[in-house]
């Protein structure tokens, strides 16, 4: 299965995030332990943000930061 971004997953399902091909949201991400390989539950995926959760955390990332993000599903 190909990778699609992160901004296009489904909310409720699982996914490993795959790469980060751009190298300052690579960083920004790091910073918030969601590495490539990491794997994350879409919580949910609106207009604005897209909320993940990871280890007991929740997370809200930007849409255009989770534009960049390449994640497969789990599911």
């Amino acid at each position: 299965m190909d990778p699609t971004p992160l901004s296009a997953a489904v909310p409720g399902r699982r996914f490993r995030i795959v790469d980060i091909p751009d190298k300052r949201a690579r960083l920004r991400l790091l910073s918030l332990n969601l590495a490539p390989g990491t794997a994350v539950t879409v919580m949910r995926n609106r207009r604005g943000s897209v909320v993940v959760g990871h280890r007991h955390v929740r997370m809200a990332v930007g849409r255009r930061l989770a534009e960049r993000i390449l994640v497969e599903d789990l599911s």
